[in-house]
C-alpha cells in the first residue's frame, strides 16, 4: 500500500480513533502509522484539539443548561411551596370566617327568639338610663325612663313628662311636670301595641336583617363582663366611629348600647328588664284626678291630622 493510501486511510479514521470507535486492529495501525508519518501526527492533534475544544464546548453548554435546569426546578418548588402557603392562608381564613359567621349568627338570634319572646310578657318594668356626651359642644345630659306594663297599660315615665297609653287604644294622656299641664288626646291612629315597648331594641332586629347575604362578616363580637354579668359585645363600625351592643350571655337580652364617633359624640344607653314587678297602681292613670295634680292645667287634643308617614310608623 503505497503511503499517501495509507494517510488517507488513517486520516478518514482519526474521528472514529479519537472516539476509541474502532477495532484494536485498526488501532494498532494508526498509531504505528502515526509514530512514522509527521503530517498525519500534526493532522491528528489538530482535530483532537478541535474535537476537545467542541467536546468542552457541549460539556460548558450541557452545564448552563443543567445550571437553567436546576434554576427552573427551584423557582418551581419555591413556586409550589408558595402556592401551598397561599392555599393553607385561605383555608385558614375561610375556616376562621365561617366559624365566626356561624358565631356571631348563633348570638344574634338566639337573641332576636328571645326578643320576640319578651314582647308577649303581661308584666314588666323596664328601665333605660341614658348619657350623652356632645365632646364638640362640650355638652353632657343624662336621664332614665321608666316604662312600666301590665295587662294591656302603660306609664311611661321620663321624670319631667309621664305618658300613659292603652293596647289598641286611640287615647293617650300626656302629663307635662315642667308644664304644669296634662294633654288628653284622641287620636285616629293606634300609638301603642303588645310589645311594641321592645322596638327600642332596634339593633338586634338589624343585625338579624343582615342575615341577607354576607354582610354579617363585618361584625365582630367579643366576650366582656358588665354590672357582674358575662356578656356578648357584638360590634359595628371602626376604632374612629362604632356602636356596640352588649347582650346578656344568660338571658340573651340587650342591656347596654354604647354608640360613640370619635372626638364628636359618646351616647351610652343601659337597659334593666324587671318581669313581674309592676302593679296596677302604677299604670293607673286616675291618679291625676287627685289633690296632686290639682294645679294642673287640663287640655283636650284631637290629634286628627297628623302626617300618613306617622300613622304608618305606629301601624
Amino acid at each position: 500500500m503505497k503511503k499517501s493510501e495509507e494517510c488517507e486511510i488513517v486520516q478518514d479514521l482519526s474521528t472514529l480513533y479519537l472516539e476509541s470507535l474502532i477495532s484494536s486492529k485498526s488501532k494498532n495501525f494508526i498509531e504505528n502509522h502515526l509514530q512514522n508519518c509527521e503530517k498525519c501526527r500534526k493532522y491528528y492533534n489538530d482535530i483532537s484539539s478541535d474535537i476537545f475544544n467542541v467536546n468542552k464546548k457541549e460539556e460548558q453548554e450541557d452545564d448552563i443548561e443543567s445550571s437553567y435546569l436546576k434554576k427552573v426546578g427551584k423557582h418551581i418548588q419555591t413556586l409550589k411551596i408558595c402556592l401551598v402557603i397561599i392555599v393553607a392562608i385561605l383555608l385558614f381564613t375561610i375556616c376562621f370566617t365561617t366559624i365566626k359567621y356561624y358565631r356571631i349568627t348563633n348570638v344574634i338570634n338566639t337573641s332576636y327568639n328571645k326578643l320576640e319572646s319578651i314582647t308577649t310578657l303581661d308584666n314588666y318594668r323596664l328601665v333605660q338610663n341614658t348619657i350623652y356626651e356632645d365632646f364638640e359642644k362640650n355638652t353632657k345630659f343624662e336621664d332614665t325612663t321608666n316604662i312600666y306594663y301590665i295587662d294591656g297599660k302603660y306609664k311611661i315615665d321620663t321624670g319631667n313628662s309621664i305618658t300613659y297609653y292603652e293596647d289598641n287604644s286611640y287615647k293617650k294622656i300626656c302629663v307635662h311636670n315642667d308644664l304644669k299641664t296634662i294633654e288628653y288626646y284622641n287620636q285616629d291612629f293606634i300609638e301603642m301595641k303588645k310589645g311594641k315597648t321592645f322596638d327600642i331594641f332596634t339593633d338586634i332586629t338589624r343585625f338579624k336583617e343582615l342575615e341577607i347575604g354576607l354582610r354579617r362578616i363585618g361584625l365582630t363580637l367579643r366576650e366582656e363582663r358588665f354590672n357582674g354579668r358575662d356578656c356578648y359585645v357584638i360590634r359595628i363600625g371602626n376604632s374612629n366611629r362604632h356602636k356596640d351592643t352588649w347582650i346578656d350571655k344568660e338571658k340573651f337580652i340587650t342591656v347596654r348600647v354604647i354608640d360613640e364617633e370619635y372626638q364628636n359624640f359618646y351616647r351610652e344607653v343601659v337597659y334593666t328588664l324587671l318581669e313581674n314587678v309592676t302593679t296596677s297602681n302604677d299604670v293607673d292613670s286616675s291618679i291625676l284626678e287627685s289633690e296632686s295634680y290639682k294645679g294642673y292645667n287640663k287640655i283636650d287634643i284631637d290629634n286628627n291630622n297628623v302626617l300618613e308617614e306617622v300613622k304608618e310608623h305606629y301601624e
